[in-house]
């Protein structure tokens, strides 16, 4: 299960964030390096995946890819919840994957209809790490991004905090409580697929 909290924000509260080293009793930690992601994401040529809330991508990050099967999300002020599977593998198909629940899901979802690619996106995120109690509760994820659309580039800012095994809801809500006092966040209903979608749709 993936719980995250989405946030627009700008490029330049993005950089304040990026400068906190403390937020209440969270200590923050950022990686040394940001990550540069290509995400593609894929489905068959009637939407099968879309019609039924999920979303397929693929995501290279370096020398790694990863394959991330997400189903529909419950979103309620920014906090969106859902459940996902991810695991290495540079193949979107699930005929490809290892034996196991995510495979059986997706084929079950797309049948044997050939997957194809609907959307790109590239994102340069910097990951904060939230501590409490010398352990990591949160990430906090610093998104600048370009949705790739029908040959536009539209650019982005977001700001996520996603929910890691040693924290609970409630260290969401705190972390975002306080960085109010730094920045303007504004709750995200729409996921990123959701949004490079809708722009398909309206060109």
């Amino acid at each position: 299960m993936e719980v995250e909290a989405k946030y627009a924000v700008s490029g330049a509260d993005l950089k304040i964030v990026a400068g906190l080293r403390q937020l209440y009793t969270y200590t923050l930690r950022a990686e040394p390096e940001p990550e540069r992601q290509q995400n593609r994401y894929f489905d068959t040529a009637d939407r099968r995946l879309g019609q039924a809330r999920y979303g397929l991508r693929l995501r290279e990050v370096g020398d790694r890819t990863l394959v991330t099967l997400k189903g529909p999300a419950e979103v309620s002020e920014g906090l969106h919840r859902r459940a996902e599977y991810e695991f290495a593998h540079g193949d979107p198909d699930p005929h490809t994957w290892p034996a196991g629940p995510a495979r059986e899901l997706a084929l079950a979802l797309i049948g044997s209809a050939p997957l194809l690619p609907t959307l790109t996106i590239v994102t340069r995120r910097e990951i904060i790490f939230a501590s409490y109690q010398g352990q990591d509760v949160a990430e906090i994820c610093l998104d600048h991004g370009v949705f790739h659309v029908d040959g536009r580039d539209v650019p982005f800012s977001e700001l996520e905090i996603e929910l890691l095994p040693a924290g609970a809801e409630s260290d969401l809500v705190a972390i975002a409580t306080a960085l109010r006092e730094h920045i303007d966040l504004q709750p995200e209903p729409q996921s990123k697929l959701q949004r490079g979608l809708a722009l398909i749709e309206s060109h």
